[in-house]
């Protein structure tokens, strides 16, 4: 019988993630770095790499949650996890559409789906109390 993963071994598996060839492939995808007071290409790159933590941060706090719920509390925090999620892009999409074309279009669009991002993983923190 298989075993759900712990909320170490996710924690362990996001930062080898993180610290391995995934950053190093997005650098080289994107010749910008990250430079919050830099032109607005490197302050994207900022706001693209918040984000990425932001979900990388959420994945983990899913993970814990759901080690802690019975069978039907995780059926309950899938779905209403998918529906989120399904509502975060196009709800960022909407939010950034007046720069759209433009090049702080990436800031906003990222911004936006950090704040929804941390706003949800402090959602999360709720379920640990149903």
């Amino acid at each position: 019988m298989l075993r759900p993963i712990s909320s170490v071994a996710w924690a362990a598996l996001a930062s080898v993630a993180l610290m391995s060839g995934g950053t190093r492939a997005a650098d080289a995808a994107d010749p910008f770095s990250c430079r919050p007071d830099g032109n607005q290409q490197e302050m994207n790159a900022c706001a693209v790499r918040d984000f990425r933590t932001a979900d990388a941060e959420l994945n983990i706090r899913y993970g814990e949650v759901m080690e802690l719920l019975s069978p039907r509390m995780r059926a309950a925090l899938r779905t209403e996890q998918r529906t989120w999620l399904r509502a975060r892009d196009p709800g960022c999409k909407q939010a950034s559409r007046q720069s759209e074309g433009g090049s702080i279009w990436a800031l906003e669009f990222y911004t936006c789906l950090e704040q929804s991002t941390r706003q949800r993983t402090t959602a999360l923190g709720l379920w640990k109390s149903r």
